[in-house]
């Protein structure tokens, strides 16, 4: 089992006390008095929402200086996990023998809010509480059933029960604020709805809780080995079975955007007066889908000659498109510019994709020892994936009629309070989970009707050099390219058009009759290229150590969702990226969210040469040995250089064109920077988007900086204490980040704010000891 409690740091953008009395520093206006000025830039107490100045009062005042990243705090993340296995063998006969296993993990992850109690502050690493728990059993049989040929059987069952909680759940925040009509189910109910602020950090309860997913999977696996002569051959057959429950929805209790510019010109002003600019609400659907997965395979090992060895074989996969329980899913057809339901009968009938049947996956590979202590090897394999799930971006039943995602906002500034979707203190307007009132054009889901599996390709090529008796020298070649890989993009983005003052607007879409259409197709390509080295002591005289080095680049032309999400590589800024012109894929190449250029790791355990039995100190008293003999140290060290960076675009200057897309501004000069915590990369480098002038997609690449790297050194120093024969204790001391080395978090990368260029997180915890004793026996 473990408990571990560790304390992290949050940082975030707060108003000022001033502000929050609804004081401020440039002109407010009223909205309710034809946008005349407020007096002293000061919106009177007597005239907040009653909700709005409730919700206001929950942030934090600043605890530090500066209009960005004005409050820290330091809550403690729990962990607890707990594991356990049991394993039974038994020897039915001579040439027959079973086994069965099962395993068992139990944890509880809490991942603190930055912000105290409902203020919260919807973090991406700040869900709250995640109750986790995986079982498995596994049966199998090894029968030989000559002195040449045995089968192997394998039969398993697994689930998993993954469930995450907001950190209030169970408190009804919108009673306490008086918010009105929120659903307050009992198993949804929790916190206040997400309050998207412009210019400040997001509040209230992360949109994405609570959630669960349910998945329950069963396999047969068997395979027969056939050794003749020089080939050792193996054939097999595997069947996979999986259902899994989902409920990974967005704004279950809601979630309201407050720009600045709409109603009194500040956000915050819009806030206490109760004046949202958007509001979405999404009903709490669950969906259970499943699929069935087929594969068969021969390969042969074949010993060509006493040093070249030759592998070689094929495997055939075939996997259904998922189908829904319920058959609650609707699909966009392009072609007919409809959506289809899922109904009874055949299998597209149901899942509303076809299958792919073009699967066959060959591999190949040798090791040739052309001397003593040279050996060449290689290899080349074709890998699929089937199981391609993308969050709930990738799910057919996330549209009406079976699930109701409704936005209701208004648009353009400089508004009068009579066009306000509605006031806080009102309460949600009614009906808005009704099917029936959500907008033909609201944003639809869809994916490919003739998808294709994606798929890996993979090969390698290296030398292995025994340069002592016990070092080995490891150098090679590896690579990897992607072949229709899962993207999205929105299809029904609208146009933009350029108007006689040369200004952008958003213009018409191509199926007027919906909304945005968020497509899942294989578009997407991949390419890896590295060189990695290995040097490898094999144990002797008290030491063993592995030293590796990798050098590589990774492009992709969009990171997976579940990866990253809206930058670009190595950020997660809280939604899923889409091309932010789905008709220009080409400027979505670039560094994979992963990509690391340069990674060196060292490790190694030493036995310390002294005490008994070691080579010096073998004649030490037994209180010297006691003391200073018997100990091992061991050490885990790595380098690490940064990962690539996107600068991104939200607010005012992004043209509203629809899509969960995350505009890029425009680079104009040389984005390597000083480097420091106040300004990691020249922001001078990239200037922002500019619709009024007609400049909309910004052209600044993915990954056009890096982050800053990551050193890191870890102990081990422990002592076996013999007690008899057999049995001993082992005293531990670990170190992690023994040097208490500060490595730096990834820093701001929105031009449109205040921290642009910022860094105010670490992506290593400070130097951690624990002790640790246990019980050989």
């Amino acid at each position: 089992g473990l408990r571990e409690r560790e304390g992290v740091v949050r940082f975030s953008t707060v108003p000022l006390p001033s502000e929050k009395r609804g004081i401020f520093s440039s002109p407010v206006v009223d909205p309710f008095n034809n946008r005349a000025p407020f007096p002293s830039n000061r919106i009177p107490a007597d005239r907040f929402d009653p909700v709005g100045a409730k919700i206001v009062a929950l942030f934090p005042d600043p605890n530090l200086p500066g209009p960005a990243n004005n409050y820290v705090a330091t809550p403690v993340t729990r962990t607890r996990a707990d594991q356990f296995d049991i394993r039974l063998d038994h020897q039915w006969s001579g040439n027959l023998s079973v086994f069965a296993r099962y395993s068992f993990v139990d944890s509880n992850l809490f991942r603190p809010a930055p912000m105290p109690g409902l203020a919260e502050g919807s973090f991406n690493d700040a869900f709250g509480t995640g109750d986790s728990r995986s079982q498995g059993l596994v049966l199998g049989a090894n029968w030989i059933i000559g002195s040449h040929m045995s089968a192997d059987f394998r039969l398993g069952h697994a689930r998993g029960d993954f469930y995450v909680y907001p950190p209030n759940f169970g408190v009804d925040g919108p009673a306490q604020v008086g918010l009105k009509n929120v659903p307050s189910a009992p198993d949804i109910i929790g916190g206040i709805p997400k309050i998207n602020l412009q210019g400040f950090s997001a509040f209230g309860r992360h949109t994405s809780t609570p959630q669960f997913q349910t998945p329950r999977d069963y396999n047969f696996k068997a395979a027969l080995s056939n050794s003749r002569g020089r080939h050792f051959m193996k054939y097999g057959l595997e069947l996979l079975f999986v259902k899994t429950g989902i409920r990974d929805i967005n704004a279950l209790i809601g979630s309201m955007t407050f720009s600045n510019g709409i109603f009194t010109g500040r956000a915050l002003g819009d806030l206490l007066l109760g004046l949202p600019q958007r509001l979405v609400l999404t009903s709490n659907s669950v969906f259970n889908q499943g699929q069935k997965i087929y594969a068969v395979y021969a390969q042969d090992d074949f010993k060509a000659t006493p040093r070249l060895t030759l592998n070689y074989g094929l495997r055939y996969e075939y996997g259904t498109p998922p189908v829904e329980e319920d058959n609650q899913f609707a699909n966009f057809d392009p072609a007919a510019g409809t959506y289809v339901l899922a109904k009874d009968g055949s299998l597209f009938e149901r899942a509303l994709i076809h299958p792919d049947g073009n699967n066959l996956a060959p591999r190949a590979g040798f090791a040739w020892s052309f001397s003593e202590r040279w050996v060449m090897r290689g290899g080349y394999g074709v890998f699929y994936n089937h199981t391609n799930r993308q969050g709930r971006e990738g799910l057919l039943g996330f549209n009406p009629p079976f699930l109701v995602d409704n936005t209701i906002s208004v648009s353009g500034n400089n508004r009068t309070a009579d066009g306000a979707i509605f006031r806080l203190q009102d309460g949600y307007p009614a009906g808005l989970l009704d099917v029936r009132s959500l907008s033909a054009t609201a944003g639809r889901r869809a994916q490919d009707m003739n998808q294709r599996t994606p798929y890996i390709q993979q090969w390698n090529l290296g030398f292995e050099r025994e340069l002592l008796r016990d070092l080995l020298l490891d150098v090679a070649y590896v690579g990897n390219k992607g072949t229709k890989l899962p993207g999205f993009r929105n299809i029904n983005q609208r146009a933009v058009v350029i108007g006689p003052t040369g200004a952008a607007t958003a213009g018409a879409r191509p199926y007027p009759q919906f909304g945005d259409i968020q497509y899942l197709e294989n578009r997407v390509s991949s390419n890896y290229h590295a060189l990695q080295v290995r040097l490898e002591k094999r144990y002797s005289h008290g030491l063993t150590f592995l030293a590796s080095y990798t050098w590589g680049k990774a492009l992709t032309g969009a990171p997976d969702h579940l990866s990253t999400s809206g930058a670009g590589a190595g950020v997660d800024v809280g939604t899923f990226r889409e091309p932010q012109n789905p008709n220009n894929l080409a400027a979505e190449r670039g560094l994979a969210e992963f990509d690391v250029k340069h990674r060196g790791v060292v490790s190694y355990i030493w036995e310390i040469p002294f005490g008994h039995g070691r080579r010096f100190g073998s004649d030490a008293s037994g209180v010297l040995n006691a003391v200073l003999g018997g100990w091992n140290l061991a050490g885990i060290h790595t380098f690490q250089s940064g990962l690539g960076l996107t600068a991104v675009q939200t607010g005012g200057g992004v043209l509203d064109l629809g899509g969960e897309r995350r505009g890029r501004p425009n680079r104009v000069g040389d984005p390597e920077g000083p480097k420091t915590i106040d300004e990691w990369f020249n922001k001078a480098a990239f200037s922002p988007t500019d619709p009024t002038k007609g400049i909309v997609f910004g052209d600044s690449g993915i990954g056009v900086m890096r982050g800053p790297a990551l050193v890191n050194f870890d102990f081990t120093l422990s002592k076996d204490i013999r007690l008899s024969d057999r049995r001993y204790v082992q005293f531990r001391t670990e170190l992690f980040n023994a040097f208490n080395h500060t490595n730096l978090g990834l820093p701001n990368l929105d031009i449109a704010s205040a921290a642009f260029g910022q860094i105010r997180t670490t992506s290593t915890p400070g130097r951690i000891i624990q002790f640790g004793l246990k019980l050989y026996f």
